[in-house]
């Protein structure tokens, strides 16, 4: 975890524990201090809590007593489970009946490449029930964000992919998407190999 401390000035606390844990750097089920945190990061023990609160949120880590946490136990099938929630909640989104040229507005056709991460968050949008909504921001920024960024995952196919899955015919959806996140968990898979 050395490392980390030099790179506190590139973002934030929470972005800087959030790519350390899910890359491996601080391996799955590691018991640490917040004093141990903020000194390797070299900073105060209070913007490392406050980042531990945001970690907990994201399910990154878990927190024990005394101020110590516990990196979370990252098997195949937390992100098998992770990716299938993502998958179900966009489903219920596209499932309401709106186009999906009204759903992702003009962006997308306007844009012939646009940023796979938009077309989740636009889609996102689309669910009226806030807290699934909020769940499936989290899902995206958290672990569909690294899936993608994922030097073994191609982003011009995943994004072709997603884009025939979600304006495909709604029977054809559900293994569109499938198929989809299948490919995010690969890459996240071929990432981490040997890592936990």
């Amino acid at each position: 975890m050395a490392q980390t401390a030099g790179k506190k000035k590139q973002g934030s606390i929470v972005e800087i524990l959030k790519e350390e844990i899910l890359s491996g750097r601080i391996p799955c089920g590691r018991e640490m201090t917040q004093n141990e945190l903020a000194e390797s990061l070299g900073v105060s023990r209070m913007p490392v809590r406050e980042a531990l609160i945001l970690l907990e949120y994201q399910g990154l880590i878990q927190r024990l007593p005394n101020n110590h946490v516990k990196t979370a136990d990252f098997s195949e099938d937390y992100f098998r489970e992770i990716f299938s929630l993502c998958r179900e909640l966009e489903e219920k989104a596209l499932e309401t009946g709106i186009s999906m040229k009204e759903t992702l507005k003009v962006s997308w056709f306007a844009d012939p490449e646009p940023e796979e991460l938009e077309i989740h968050r636009q889609i996102s949008r689309n669910l009226s029930h806030a807290f699934l909504r909020k769940t499936l921001d989290t899902i995206l920024e958290i672990y569909v964000d690294y899936a993608v960024r994922r030097s073994f995952y191609d982003k011009e196919a995943g994004a072709e992919k997603l884009k025939r899955a979600v304006s495909g015919l709604p029977e054809e959806r559900s293994e569109r998407l499938k198929a989809y996140f299948a490919g995010l968990e690969e890459a996240v898979w071929k990432e981490r190999k040997g890592v936990c």
